[in-house]
């Protein structure tokens, strides 16, 4: 049976939701789409048989669906966001729901998402997600995309990166370029960043082992990328770049990552906890014989935990302690990324380190803590649609070391870059939320950090930062 919905999904409308807020801040940045399209995935709890579970059906509305049949929903909705990574971005996403079964939300949900940003940011894939695979207790994801990207914060390794607009300016006069025209300015803005076209492939499942309370999840996935350094029309770093200098060809080369872990879960309610806590422990590695072409291991714990504060009105304590470490030869992306469920890019950006520029401070060696205190403002129903409003204070902070034996990451021949091995960095801010049908959260937060120059930096993501 194929169906056409009067109204789309509270998924892609959630994130339709989030373009209406985000055009109303000023932005500017540089950073892809993420991993908000990462964190949708896992941000429901279909799966929970215990005797506190949420009736899903009564939240988001699919009792509508026969069980005994199979319905396919085709649901286009455009997209878009903004932010100081990232810029203005739009683009559109074709989905096709599948429901059978009585698995609610959805059985299987089929997309193609093709985005693009006005600072040349690109993030297009072909994704699946199943719900209680071939009836098993198991949920999965898996993708296959093209990201390019050619402004991708790059300042150095470790916690005394500057990123001080005086060092390109100096460099371009030394070179004989005369300030105010095109070539000078050029250089100045391209210098702390990095260009890459990635093709990739990626998957991550969870098995239950135990239902709540604790449940326990075996993790499992994989991740595979393609690293091209510059364009599709142009090979190589921005000339004359600080990438440029440490990597005169770049990073080209294929990283895959295989990852083992486990997962324990007693949050009360996924989308948007009260009490509770999240824990997940997991190992990750590349070598030749996985066909990576580096070597390294790294391994990540994450501990979520939440408290209601205040029933009326509502405040929430949420907070997380990530502690990712890593060893190896690893190219400057995999520096960048933390493992888990969510692989996000750390530290700066508007996942973990809102209020510095997107992926600031690199370094193999990283311990973050973030607390979030949330506090509902107005709950109602527009078009339908229910909505949990309310505002959040923020804090993000971290200790990053460059490598083992370089804490704070020197750079030879360059002592303004030297980091402090006990140095910390961190940022603040403060935002709005909605939950939308009490099955997707859409945010717009401002952000600022005392050793970030371009703040305050502003984000409009769709799911939770912890």
């Amino acid at each position: 049976m194929l169906l056409v919905p009067r109204r789309p999904s509270p998924r892609l409308i959630a994130i339709a939701l989030t373009l209406l807020v985000g055009a109303a801040e000023r932005a500017r940045g540089d950073e892809p789409l993420p991993p908000a399209d990462e964190t949708e995935g896992f941000a429901r709890d279909p799966q929970d048989t215990s005797a506190d579970a949420p009736d899903h059906a009564a939240l988001v509305g699919p009792g509508r669906h026969d069980p005994s049949q199979h319905e396919f929903l085709f649901v286009p909705v455009p997209i878009g966001v903004a932010n100081s990574d990232e810029g203005i971005g739009g683009g559109v996403v074709l989905a096709l729901h599948h429901h059978y079964g009585g698995v609610e939300p959805l059985r299987d949900d089929l997309s193609l998402r093709l985005y693009l940003t006005s600072k040349l940011v690109q993030r297009h894939e072909l994704r699946w997600e199943g719900i209680q695979v071939l009836d098993l207790p198991l949920r999965m994801w898996a993708r296959v995309g093209f990201f390019s990207t050619v402004s991708q914060t790059f300042c150095g390794y470790g916690n005394g990166v500057t990123c001080e607009e005086s060092e390109p300016r100096a460099i371009a006069r030394d070179a004989g370029l005369v300030e105010g025209e095109p070539a000078f300015d050029d250089f100045v803005r391209r210098y702390f960043l990095m260009r890459y076209v990635r093709p990739h492939a990626d998957t991550v499942m969870r098995w239950r082992l135990r239902d709540k309370p604790h449940r326990m999840e075996l993790l499992t996935g994989w991740r595979l990328g393609w690293y091209l350094p510059g364009t599709l029309l142009e090979a190589g770093p921005w000339p004359g770049s600080l990438y440029a200098a440490q990597f005169p060809e770049g990073e080209p080369g294929v990283s895959s990552v295989p990852q083992l872990g486990v997962t324990l879960d007693n949050r009360d309610f996924e989308p948007a906890p009260s009490q509770g806590y999240f824990l997940e422990a997991s190992v990750r590695g590349a070598h030749p014989w996985v066909g990576s072409s580096w070597t390294w291991a790294g391994m990540n714990l994450s501990l979520h935990g939440y408290d209601q504060l205040s029933a009326s009105p509502h405040v929430v304590y949420a907070g997380r302690v990530l502690v990712d470490l890593a060893a190896g030869a690893m190219p400057t992306e995999e520096i960048a990324e933390i493992g888990g469920t969510k692989d996000y890019g750390a530290f700066g950006g508007q996942w973990i380190g809102r209020g510095v520029r997107d992926r600031r401070y690199l370094g193999k060696l990283r311990v973050i803590h973030q607390s979030e205190l949330r506090v509902g403002v107005a709950s109602f129903d527009v078009f339908g649609w229910h909505l949990d409003n309310g505002v959040v204070a923020f804090a993000d902070l971290a200790w990053i070391g460059y490598d083992w034996d370089n804490l704070g990451g020197v750079f030879p021949g360059e002592p303004w870059r030297a980091g402090n091995p006990l140095g910390v960095v961190w940022g603040a801010g403060l935002g709005l939320r909605i939950l939308v049908n009490r099955a997707i959260v859409a945010r717009a937060e401002v952000a600022a950090s005392p050793t970030e120059q371009r703040s305050p930096s502003f984000y409009t993501p769709v799911g939770n930062s912890l």
